[in-house]
Parts: C-alpha cells; structure tokens; sequence
C-alpha cells in the first residue's frame, strides 16, 4: 500500500492534469504543448537551497551544471531528464538535478539534449553520448554516474551501451528509473494491475512513431534486444502498477544473467517515474537516499 503522501500527491497529479497542468501521455499528446506545460511547471519549482546553477557547452551540446556548497570532488554526476523524449531541457531538469546535489553534495551535469519529432533518433542518444565523453574529458579518473526517469533512463541505458560497445570508458554506475526499453511492441504493457495515468500503452506507441522511423529492434532503439554483458553496476527503482514496470524488470532480468551487478527494488501503488518526486514522499525519499548510498558505494 502507498503512503498517505503518495496517495495525497497522486490526487493532486490528476487534477493537475485534467485541467492541463501536468504531462499526461495516453496517445492524446501535442509535443509542443507539453512542452509549454513543463516549462510552465518549472517556473514555478522550488530549488533546493546551497546549491548554485552554471551554464556550460560539453560535446556541442547545452549543459547546465547545479553545484553543491562545499562540493565534493570525488565523483560526478550525469543527469539525463525524462520526459518522453519529446520534452525538456536542461533548465527544466533543476528541480531534481539540484536536489541530487544537495543530498549527495556532488557535482550533478545536465543536459539540453535534442528531441523528437523533430530530431528522431539517434540526436538525443548521440547528445547524451557526446556530453559524457566530454565529462569523462573534463573529469580525468573520476567516477561519472548516469541517472535519468524515463526516457531519461532509456537514455543512461544507451550511453552505457554505446560506450562498452565503443570502448570508452563505462560509467561508474547507472540509475534508470522506470526505462522504457521496448518500442518494437514485444513486451504486452496491457498487464492486469496496469493503473498507469500518466503513461498508457497507447501513449507509448505514439512516442514510439515520434522517436524512430523503423528498425525497433535495434538495441540502440529497444534496449529490450541489447545484450547487458560487461555493463556497469545497475539500481532500478520503479512501480509495480505502471506501465513500463515490466520494462524494469527485463533490465533487471537480462542484466543478472549476464553477470552484472543490480540494485533494485519495486513499489505498489505509486506512479511512473514517481522517484523524481525526491523528498515528497517516504517512497521517492528512500529512493533518493538509496541512490546516494549507491554512488557512494561505488566511488
């Protein structure tokens, strides 16, 4: 059973987005004006205190750095937004971004990655690739950890794969909350105990047409088909009623097999991408915390 917070946050997301105050993807969805509605969301997001935001180009690409006061130096964080690959930016990134920084007080990067449809895959995935190759250049010898919600997380998937596949330096660790992992149709997401309201499986056909013309089944697209041997450590967190749970659980599945080591744990009852929401809930702040004792027990 969900908290009394998450039950109480969950109420107010509905609201929200029957008045269309909040992202909703169900197959209904106009990109530009969900983009406006996040950006209108972010102007009015409360930045975690002591921790400044400084604007940078890596690899090409706009980035955007929130610094903790007293900032560690032993590692570095790579944040890589959600929002169905369609929306967001770097600035709209700092309400979590910033809240990395403050609990973990490490550095935390974000970046203004291109979006569909009018940039189709492989732009975002070659923005994510080119920003942490220029980190891994900015940061000789330190540990850089991948994090993301979402397409996000699809995203620090990716940037893992490709780097393994390029032989570049892999990350010290991935955390992908609530991947999508599959746009080929091979997992059924019409699952009994589905209760997705942001994210249905009709919305993800839709963002699927939008991201890539074809060829689903390459891993790149669909990390459903990559082959998870020699990645680095993994933490998934996600929930169990939404629709990309079984999306987790494959990552989960293909990574042990392959012999690599996964943190995870799942939770009833919440919403998709729900452990952004940080310190809002018990849920998200365990999440939180764990993904912090996590970077730490891998620096």
């Amino acid at each position: 059973m969900a908290s009394v917070e998450m039950e109480n946050l969950k109420q107010v997301m509905k609201q929200m987005m029957a008045v269309g105050f909040a992202p909703k993807f169900d197959g209904t969805v106009d990109p530009i004006q969900l983009r406006q509605v996040v950006q209108a969301a972010q102007a009015h997001m409360a930045l975690e205190p002591n921790v400044s935001y400084q604007q940078e180009t890596l690899g090409g690409i706009e980035c955007e750095l929130s610094l903790p006061d007293n900032a560690r130096d032993d590692a570095v964080v790579f944040y890589i937004h959600g929002g169905g690959l369609i929306c967001g930016t770097a600035e709209t990134s700092r309400g979590y971004a910033g809240m990395l920084a403050g609990e973990s007080k490490l550095p935390v990067w974000s970046c203004t990655y291109r979006l569909a449809p009018e940039n189709k895959f492989p732009a975002g995935v070659d923005d994510c690739f080119a920003v942490y190759k220029a980190l891994l250049e900015k940061h000789p010898g330190k540990p850089i950890f991948l994090i993301g919600e979402s397409g996000g997380a699809y995203l620090c998937i990716v940037t893992a794969l490709k780097a393994r596949d390029e032989g570049v330096t892999l990350p010290a660790a991935i955390v992908p909350y609530s991947p999508p992992i599959d746009f080929s149709g091979a997992i059924d997401r019409h699952f009994p105990g589905n209760k997705d309201f942001t994210v249905t499986p009709e919305g993800l056909y839709q963002l699927r047409d939008w991201y890539a013309d074809g060829d689903y089944e390459d891993p790149y697209i669909s990390p459903y088909f990559a082959d998870y041997t020699g990645l680095c450590p993994i933490l998934l967190a996600w929930d169990e009623s939404e629709s990309l749970a079984k999306d987790s659980e494959i990552v989960r599945d293909k990574a042990q097999a392959a012999g690599v080591e996964v943190v995870w744990k799942s939770y009833p009852d919440c919403f998709h991408a729900f452990a952004t929401t940080g310190r809002g809930t018990p849920e998200s702040y365990e999440i939180l915390r764990d993904t912090v004792s996590f970077f730490n027990a891998h620096i």
